[in-house]
C-alpha cells in the first residue's frame, strides 16, 4: 500500500467516514431485501386472485370485451369463408388457455396469420367490411413505424370505431401479425441481420411504395418462402427482435400447426397446435402471473366518455348480429 494511500484511510478511518457509508450500505441493503420481499408477497397475491378467484368485470369492462370479442369473431369469419388460416397469439392464446378468455389486465387481442393467407385478407377484407355495413365502423390500420422510418407503416390493425366528443374514439382494436416459412434454420443468432433486414424493408416501403417489392427483398435476405417448411417466424413488420418487445423466435411448425380451435369466452377460435411448446417457448412459465405487467391504458382513457358503457353494449350487439348473419 502507498503512503498516499495509507494517510487517506488513515483520515477516513479517524473521521468516521468509512463507518457512516458501511451504515448507509447496511441499511440500503436491508431496504431492498424489504421491497423484494414485499414484490414476492404482492406477486402472490397476484397469482392467487387471477388463477383460483373468478373476478366479475365492472359493465364497461365487459361490454368491452363482448365488443373485442365480437371483433376478432369478425376475421373469424371472414378467414372461414375465403379459406384463410390464423391463430391467436401472444397474450390473447396465454388468456384463453391460462384464463378461459381475456387475461384480467389485458386489453387488446393479437393474431397471427401465414404471409399468403395475410395478403389475401387484406385484400378481402375491404369488400367484407363494405358487404357487412361496417366500412363506416372498422378502421384500417397499417401501424405507423416513424421511429425507424419517417412514414413507414407496417402490420395490420382493424380499429372499431366510434364518434364520440365530436372526434372518433377507437372502442377496441386487433392486432393481425404476418408470420413467414424459413427455408433453412440451423439454431444460428440472426437478430442483427434481421434488425438490419426490418430496417431497409422500411425504407425501401417508404422510397419505392411497393409492398411486394420490398417484402420479396425481405424473404431474399433472410432466406425466407412463401411455402410451408419446419420452421416459421414473424414477419418483420411485427414487435419481434433482439431489442423489441418480444423477443425474435424461430418456431417449430409441427408445434404450431395444424392449429387447434379452443374456446376464448362463448366461442372457439384457433390456436397453437402444442400450447405447452408456443407458451413455455414464448413466456417460460406461463402458469404464473409476472411479476411486472404491461398496461395498455385503453380503459382509462374510455372512462372519461359519457354514456360509453350505453355505447360499448350498443356497438357489441351490432357487430354480434353482423356476425350472426355472416354469409
Amino acid at each position: 500500500m502507498g503512503i498516499k494511500q495509507k494517510i487517506g484511510n488513515t483520515i477516513l478511518n479517524s473521521s468516521g467516514s468509512v463507518k457512516h457509508y458501511k451504515k448507509q450500505i447496511e441499511k440500503l441493503t436491508k431496504k431492498v431485501e424489504r421491497l423484494e420481499k414485499e414484490n414476492k408477497s404482492t406477486n402472490r397475491l397476484m397469482n392467487t386472485l387471477f388463477l383460483d378467484y373468478n373476478l366479475t368485470p365492472s359493465p364497461l369492462l365487459q361490454n368491452f370485451r363482448d365488443l373485442s370479442l365480437e371483433l376478432l369473431r369478425f376475421m373469424d369469419n371472414i378467414c372461414i369463408k375465403y379459406d384463410l388460416e390464423w391463430w391467436m397469439r401472444g397474450g390473447t392464446f396465454l388468456g384463453a388457455i391460462r384464463h378461459d378468455g381475456f387475461i384480467p389486465w389485458d386489453d387488446d387481442m393479437d393474431t397471427g396469420i401465414m404471409r399468403n393467407d395475410y395478403d389475401k385478407f387484406v385484400d378481402v377484407l375491404p369488400e367484407e367490411l363494405k358487404r357487412n355495413n361496417l366500412d363506416n365502423k372498422i378502421k384500417i390500420n397499417f401501424r405507423q413505424r416513424n421511429a425507424f422510418v419517417q412514414g413507414a407503416t407496417s402490420f395490420l390493425q382493424l380499429f372499431y370505431y366510434n364518434t364520440l366528443s365530436g372526434g372518433g374514439v377507437d372502442l377496441t382494436a386487433l392486432d393481425i401479425f404476418p408470420f413467414d416459412y424459413m427455408k433453412e434454420y440451423n439454431g444460428e443468432d440472426f437478430g442483427q441481420l434481421y434488425e438490419d433486414v426490418r430496417l431497409q424493408y422500411y425504407h425501401d416501403l417508404v422510397d419505392t411504395g411497393d409492398y411486394e417489392y420490398s417484402i420479396n427483398k425481405v424473404y431474399e435476405s433472410l432466406n425466407l418462402t412463401r411455402e410451408k417448411t419446419p420452421y416459421m417466424l414473424n414477419g418483420v413488420e411485427g414487435s419481434a427482435g433482439p431489442n423489441r418487445l418480444n423477443k425474435l423466435q424461430v418456431f417449430e411448425t409441427e408445434g404450431i400447426q395444424p392449429f387447434k380451435r379452443v374456446m376464448f369466452c362463448k366461442y372457439e377460435f384457433p390456436g397453437p397446435k402444442d400450447k405447452d411448446y408456443y407458451l413455455n417457448n414464448y413466456y417460460g412459465d406461463y402458469w404464473k402471473v409476472p411479476r411486472v405487467l404491461t398496461f395498455h391504458q385503453r380503459m382509462g382513457r374510455l372512462r372519461k366518455y359519457p354514456d360509453i358503457v350505453d355505447i360499448m353494449e350498443n356497438e357489441a350487439i351490432y357487430l354480434k348480429e353482423v356476425n350472426d348473419d355472416f354469409e
